[in-house]
């Protein structure tokens, strides 16, 4: 029988029938692949651990990891007291950097001068670690060190992290970071921060200032009188003063100062800063409260309080523990977090 060339209705059915069929099959082998993918999916960190580990065999194939995964290269025992846990801070000196041996931070004045990255404005020496605070790779390695050792140590990526997770394998399932190499010497523990600051003043103004360390004028704060005009009187309200000032660390390191001299001296000189006396508005709000302002600013509270300890043309020096000052924060690498500070100020005529 002649084909007519067109397909039966039963057999037209039955092939859009097996048509679906296929299409649906095939999105079904989508799902599934997608599924599966889903499945095989790498953590965030499971490549940098791979090329970590390869690494590792090749530059330091005898090595053991710690409870965590970082792994120690080498620890010179202290004989001072342990850092336990109820150690606060550790003071220390450092340097960091990247696993090919590049430096990039350090307080170790020789070697950042060795380097080229020398700054005359940086507060170069013992720096307070947080312990709490502290990345997890690098905490894990200081605690039960003694004080006066030394560790170098290789932190990897997920251990550069102040969250605290119980195994490893949490640092890799919630934390990414850079693989860093840490060199730290343990100077000092610190249990009780505001006791460390304290015991910091009674020293230096025993053996710098020549006064017993019971003459605070409160506690946490000294105030010494070089010179007082017999003319000078209180501040009264409502009026300017004009100071020149210098501020410095106890380890003496000037970080500020409105005279030129002091500021070549030091090396901190700025051919952009003007350097002369400050314009200071006092504002005595009630008979104990006086106020500061320069420049519409408020005043550091132990610069302020060292202000409301002097009168018209005087010169004295306030000597005052880091609340007062710049705290547990610091100022950038001039100040280091819980530095006590002084400042030398005089009361001068005008801004000339």
């Amino acid at each position: 029988r002649r084909s007519t060339g067109t397909i039966p209705a039963r057999q037209q059915e039955l092939t859009s029938m097996d048509m679906k069929k296929s299409i649906l099959l095939f999105l079904a082998g989508v799902v599934v692949f997608s599924s599966c993918a889903k499945k095989v999916s790498t953590s965030p960190n499971e490549d940098a651990k791979m090329l970590f580990d390869a690494w590792m065999k090749v530059n330091h194939p005898d090595l053991q990891p710690t409870p965590l995964g970082a792994y120690i290269l080498e620890n010179t025992p202290g004989r001072g007291v342990m850092i336990d846990e109820n150690c606060a801070f550790v003071r220390v000196m450092y340097s960091n950097g990247t696993l090919d041996g590049t430096i990039s931070a350090t307080n170790r004045e020789e070697l950042a001068k060795q380097l080229g990255k020398y700054n005359e404005t940086y507060d170069y020496g013992p720096q307070f670690w947080s312990m709490e605070a502290l990345y997890a790779g690098v905490a894990e390695s200081v605690r039960n060190m003694r004080v006066g050792g030394r560790i170098k140590l290789i932190v990897p990526g997920w251990l550069m992290s102040a969250k605290r997770y119980d195994t490893q394998e949490e640092y890799l399932k919630n934390v990414t970071g850079t693989n860093t190499i840490y060199d730290i010497d343990i100077v000092e523990g610190v249990w009780d921060v505001n006791k460390w600051q304290i015991d910091s003043l009674s020293r230096y103004v025993e053996s710098h200032c020549g006064i017993s360390s019971a003459d605070s004028v409160k506690l946490g704060y000294y105030y010494i009188s070089e010179s007082v005009q017999p003319e000078s009187t209180k501040f009264e309200s409502d009026t300017t003063i004009y100071i020149n000032y210098t501020g410095r660390l106890l380890n003496g390191k000037v970080f500020d100062t409105t005279i030129k001299d002091t500021a070549v001296c030091y090396g901190i000189y700025s051919s952009g800063k003007s350097y002369k006396p400050v314009s200071v508005s006092v504002k005595v709000e009630d008979y104990t409260q006086t106020s500061f302002t320069s420049s519409g600013s408020t005043l550091i509270d132990g610069f302020s309080y060292t202000l409301s300890q002097m009168k018209s043309l005087e010169k004295g020096s306030g000597i005052f523990i880091a609340h007062l000052g710049y705290g547990a924060s610091g100022s950038g690498n001039v100040i280091a977090p819980y530095a006590p500070l002084r400042f030398d100020i005089e009361i001068v005529e005008g801004e000339d």
